[in-house]
């Protein structure tokens, strides 16, 4: 057994069981106090003692160790540990500990007076021995005591459950990034400009341990020029926000009330209460429309339900809505749609006269299985004109002499396709122009990105959200030259953005992140450099070490682009031989540079794992022609990109053990883990989370199976091509796994039934293949809880842990019965 005993008045270290003298580096501890400002009593005996505790604790953790600390009129500073401290003061002593693995061990205390542990400013224990289990990361640690003892030395003594249970201390420096810290920063997921783009609405959204899975949020309406704040909500969100035309006027629902904020005066007024389930406001003249959601409510007596269509199994397909409108003066509303079908609100005309709507009835003759009715709604006499029936239709927007509609390759039997005979990709997303008479261009074929949202501008031009590669860019449409022209963020993920519609001279705000850098937001002109709004590194980041990040693309055996980046460790060493994990999705969308989300490749990087992310064939963003390799292949040639990928990466940097090599994925990435599995034992170790293991099972059961199959798997089914459903299922190929799998999914997954694991669990179990299955109680297809999302990712690096660096302690510690077992086979 180790110890580390840490002996702050100049005793001794002991290491690995033998006292050996050593002088302390008085450089990487730090005390606060005695604070001597008179209290009634100890921190201790007070009443609210973990309360007061915690207060200070939470202040002093944010608190720079080179910044005075001020109290009650006393200015105090961190400083060298002191050997002699006055009775009856409450001190603080703070360092920084860091660990390389999972760590546990116990902290034997003495020489102070009730003293208590706080860690990353989370309360872990108190009294004299406190146990401690750490992830691998860096870590303040703090001890608050009501004073120090006169009869018995300072010292802190270390004791790991194990050898390799080490605690290093150094300086407050640079650390590296934490789940929690991920997690839980600030950011902005809100923004919306007045027409005008004098003001702009945004909300901050963070997580508190204290809060559990409740996000704290706040919103904000700014001046945008110098963020000014002129009113705030802080309990709830206001929601479907609307500017008037003349920027003078906000509307949007809050807490069931359909409500303006006049900006002149800030003054609120309600037009309508008891509004639930209502959406999408949007300013006409003085009136607003908006949708009103009747959710169906089944009888409480049926003990069965009939299905009427595919679409029954979502579970919001039976509510009904319809458009309503609701006059600004008076408060009076009025029913504009009626139909069985839900009415959509998709645009206002420019002079307000019509809208523009969808429905979408059921229909399966065609891929992918569903149609869009276009429909024009006259304000005036209600009167509908049908402007068409289409498939694989996204969106519309109103302009001067037509309108604007989104849509897949194969819109109007495949005018957006780049050549006639070629396999293209639905969710690869085009822009059109349809004009007055009903003639439809195809505007984008020669523009590989996917276009995923779009803003009109006054003149009639465009800005674009864009997947661009494994980018998330915009671009400005400019109409009259039919150009698309990219704009400099200055990110590679734009996630938020906004325009003035109002003006002239274009506005807009955005907010996004970069692979190794956390979420900016700006303004900018379209023809002025940007300023900044948010900066979430000087906000949260500042203290933080990153990995840096390298591009790794290659050319397939086929002679495809496959594009790919590497995140190298905290502190890398070109000397040290460092386990990897490959990251994919395989499916329809590119794996994007986001700093942080579910997939968390920067914490990854910093617990030592050098992350290998690829885009193999099949994904938007790349042309019409590489997406259109997902079509009908389910992992055929994505399979072949990461398997060459990881060959092509491991022979291009000797700095990775081609022995410590795991991969993961989710949803069709989690697919794609278990196809792997069965065709190459290149990976030591896999993880596949929510994945599907059975095409039949998932086409027929999954929630959005036959539309999404209607895509991947366009014309093909069970009964006509049982080659594609059977030979590439996993399932079906179980016997050829031969190295670990661990099986992750939410048992309440609306997507891709947990069944779709459990299927690929009795296979191997039968089979006697290792391997382990997860369930995340009353978790979706998204592991979003922020305790379950802790969990998610600790299961996931605790298994690569376990076998990529042989480290099997974390495992164990998270699922006892596993070193249980593993004792018994011995």
């Amino acid at each position: 057994m180790s110890r580390l005993s840490c002996l702050y008045l100049g005793l001794s270290l002991a290491l690995s069981g033998t006292a050996v003298a050593a002088e302390l580096d008085y450089s990487k501890m730090q005390q606060l106090g005695p604070v001597t400002a008179t209290s009634a009593m100890p921190l201790s005996a007070s009443p609210k003692a973990d309360a007061l505790r915690n207060n200070i604790a939470r202040h002093l953790n944010d608190s720079a160790l080179d910044s005075k600390v001020a109290m009650f009129g006393q200015d105090y500073r961190w400083q060298k540990v002191s050997k002699n401290n006055p009775d009856g003061a409450w001190l603080a002593l703070q360092t920084q500990v860091t660990t390389q693995r999972f760590t546990q061990g116990k902290l034997t205390i003495a020489g102070l007076e009730n003293p208590q542990l706080y860690i990353a400013g989370e309360r872990v224990g108190s009294g004299d021995e406190i146990a401690i289990t750490l992830r691998n990361g860096d870590y303040n640690l703090l001890i608050l005591a009501d004073g120090q003892s006169k009869d018995e030395a300072l010292s802190i003594d270390w004791q790991g459950d194990a050898d390799v249970d080490t605690l290093t201390l150094s300086k407050p420096a640079n650390k590296r990034v934490s789940a929690e810290l991920l997690f839980d920063s600030e950011v902005v997921n809100q923004l919306s400009l007045s027409p005008d783009g004098d003001y702009m609405l945004q909300t901050k959204t963070h997580y508190d341990a204290s809060k559990g899975d409740s996000a704290i949020r706040v919103t904000e309406l700014v001046k945008r020029d110098n963020q000014q704040l002129l009113y705030r909500w802080s309990d709830k969100r206001p929601s479907s926000v609307t500017w008037s035309a003349n920027s003078k006027q906000l509307a949007f629902v809050y807490d069931g009330k359909i409500q303006t904020l006049t900006l002149a005066d800030l003054s609120l007024t309600t037009l309508a209460d008891d509004m639930k389930n209502v959406s999408g406001l949007t300013w006409v003249n003085d009136s607003l429309i908006f949708s009103w959601e009747k959710p169906f409510k089944a009888d409480e007596k049926a003990t069965n339900k009939r299905f009427q269509a595919l679409q029954d199994r979502w579970s919001y397909w039976r509510n009904n809505a319809q458009i309503y409108q609701i006059d600004s003066n008076s408060g009076f509303i009025r029913q504009l749609t009626e139909n069985a079908i839900s009415s959509n609100l998709i645009d206002v005309s420019e002079n307000g006269e019509t809208l523009l709507l969808s429905r979408h009835p059921v229909d399966y003759k065609e891929p992918a299985h569903g149609i869009s009715h276009l429909i024009e709604l006259n304000l005036a006499d209600l009167k509908e004109t049908e402007i068409g029936s289409y498939r694989t239709f996204a969106s519309a927007l109103y302009a001067e002499g037509g309108m604007y509609m989104l849509a897949g390759p194969n819109f109007m039997n495949g005018l957006g396709k780049q050549k006639s005979d070629l396999i293209v990709n639905d969710y690869d997303t085009q822009l059109y122009w349809r004009d007055a008479n009903g003639k439809v261009t195809a505007l984008s074929k020669d523009f590989d990105p996917s276009i995923g949202n779009a803003k009109k501008l006054p003149n009639g031009d465009l800005i674009l959200q864009v997947g661009e590669q494994d980018r998330t860019n915009l671009y400005w449409y400019d109409k009259s030259k039919a150009k698309f022209n990219r704009l400099n963020t200055g990110l590679d993920v734009t996630n938020v953005f906004s325009v003035a519609s109002g003006k002239s001279n274009t506005t807009l705000v955005y907010a996004g992140t970069s692979a190794t850098e956390p979420q900016q937001a700006y303004s900018m002109n379209l023809k002025s450099q940007k300023k900044s709004l948010f900066d979430s590194r000087n906000r949260s980041y500042s203290d933080r070490k990153l990995g840096k990040i390298e591009d790794f693309d290659f050319t397939n055996k086929h002679g495809h682009n496959i594009d790919g980046r590497v995140y190298l460790p905290t502190d890398f060493d070109s000397n040290k031989k460092y386990p990897a994990l490959v990251y994919y999705y395989g499916g329809t969308s590119p794996v994007g540079r986001n700093f942080t989300g579910r997939w968390p490749f920067n914490l990854w990087a910093a617990q030592g794992y050098v992350v290998y992310v690829l885009q193999p064939n099949g994904a938007t963003g790349y042309g019409q022609e590489f997406s259109g390799r997902h079509v009908n292949a389910w992992g055929e040639f994505s399979a072949d990109d990461i398997i060459e990928g990881t060959q092509k990466f491991l022979q291009a940097h000797d700095y990775v053990d081609p022995e410590r090599v795991g991969n993961m994925g989710a949803s069709y990435g989690g697919f794609m883990t278990m196809y792997l599995s069965t065709k190459t034992d290149i990976f030591a170790a896999s993880m596949s989370h929510a994945g599907i293991s059975n095409l039949s099972a998932y086409w027929g059961h999954g929630w959005w199976g036959y539309g999404y199959s209607g895509v991947a798997s366009r014309g093909s089914f069970p009964w006509n091509n049982k080659q594609l459903y059977v030979e590439h299922s996993p399932m079906y190929h179980a016997d050829k796994v031969t190295k670990p799998l661990l099986l992750l999914h939410g048992n309440a997954d609306t997507n891709v039934p947990v069944g779709e694991s459990h299927y690929m669990y009795t296979a191997l179990k039968l089979l006697g293949k290792p391997v382990e299955l997860i369930e995340f109680n009353g978790q979706d297809h998204h592991i979003n809880g922020r305790q379950a999302r802790f969990d998610w990712w600790d299961a996931t690096l605790a298994w690569f842990d376990m076998h990529l660096k042989d480290e099997p302690q974390w495992w164990n510690y998270l699922y006892p019965e596993t070193k249980a077992e593993q004792a018994k086979d011995q």
